[in-house]
């Protein structure tokens, strides 16, 4: 995942609209809801951050196309010296692993 970017189900406003029906209370949702990379990484939702540009990667996206290029790279040449029923079996896994809370 980019560093400067969030994932989400929904938005932070329109969790705040039905939570607490208006949009003041976005901030607090936004919160709540952890989803920004570092917040995706520390839950196990996310392999990796890709760092950004200094900036923000629309202002140079070619920097940020070679570097997602290497990244991508990276992870496929790791990715394929794993047997294929090994990865699907750890894929499978991990996605079943989402969401349930072990202590």
């Amino acid at each position: 995942m980019l560093e400067n970017t969030w994932y989400s189900v929904i938005s932070p406003e329109s969790c705040s609209s039905i939570l607490w029906r208006n949009w003041d209370n976005k901030e607090k949702a936004a919160e709540a809801l952890k989803l920004t990379a570092k917040d995706m990484l520390k839950n196990k939702l996310i392999d990796g951050i890709i760092k950004e540009p200094l900036g923000w990667s629309a202002y140079s996206p070619e920097k940020m196309q070679k570097k997602l290029k290497t990244e991508l790279k990276k992870h496929i040449n790791k990715l394929s010296e794993i047997p294929i029923d090994k990865l699907v079996e750890s894929r499978i896994e991990k996605f079943c692993d989402m969401g349930v809370y072990k202590k």
